[in-house]
């Protein structure tokens, strides 16, 4: 898919050859004969996700902050032994977060005073799948092990690099078809580039799952990775002669 906007369009005179300085724009002069076209062009590819990525997290509350943070590593160590049984290499397993920290005594409406009534202990940990049938197991054996939640699964490419190359040449093709669309009509020609910028991203078109501890045993709902859009939008200045 390829969607495209005119940005601007200025003749090229010594007074708009000046206004470009003027503007700071780092572009070689132009003659009296040449007309400059600013052209906003986007490009889209799409494709599967080839990658998911699972965020986990452990809470456990204790008297002290350290029997808060001894509970919290015997859960975060099942979790872990969990993955692992389930297939997950450790190297695919990446600790986000260790947090440690005390309660506070809420008061009447519920916002926390500075009493101190115990401490909270917190590990993050993330999973990245190339193999997306292990979702569903992965995302059991976790729960299963006492996860306190589970987001994802996120989806993207490992490597996304000949994706973007697609929608960088989407978008030039599009941004050189305008040009010589808008050139024709005054009776003059795409005679060359003057500056090219670009801006990149993609666009998930998924939604994450989220499990908290309430809903562990639930069945496992079907994991579709979808469609992702990669896009790449480009701003190209042509100069247009007769």
């Amino acid at each position: 898919m390829v969607r495209y906007s005119i940005a601007l369009l200025l003749c090229a005179t010594a007074s708009g050859a000046s206004a470009q300085q003027a503007a700071g724009l780092q572009t070689a002069p132009l003659s009296a004969s040449e007309t400059l076209l600013q052209v906003s062009a986007h490009g889209t590819i799409k494709a599967v996700p080839d990658q998911a990525t699972l965020s986990t997290n452990v809470v456990s509350d204790g008297n002290t902050a350290e029997q808060a943070r001894v509970r919290n590593a015997e859960v975060a160590q099942r979790l872990i032994s969990a993955a692992r049984a389930a297939g997950v290499p450790e190297t695919a397993m990446r600790t986000e977060a260790l947090r440690v920290g005390p309660r506070f005594k809420p008061d009447k409406d519920g916002d926390a005073t500075d009493v101190i009534i115990g401490y909270r202990a917190e590990t993050r940990l993330s999973i990245k799948l190339r193999d997306m049938a292990m979702v569903g197991r992965v995302y059991d054996a976790l729960a299963g092990a006492g996860a306190s939640g589970i987001d994802g699964p996120r989806f993207d490419f490992a490597d996304d690099a000949p994706l973007k190359s697609r929608a960088r040449a989407a978008a030039v093709q599009s941004a050189r078809a305008q040009a010589e669309d808008y050139a024709k009509p005054f009776g003059l020609h795409v005679s060359r580039v003057l500056r090219i910028s670009e801006r990149t991203s993609f666009a998930e078109n998924g939604q994450d799952i989220v499990v908290t501890a309430s809903r562990a045993n639930a069945a496992t709902p079907p994991v579709l990775p979808g469609e992702q859009d990669v896009t790449a939008d480009v701003w190209i200045d042509f100069v247009l002669t007769r």
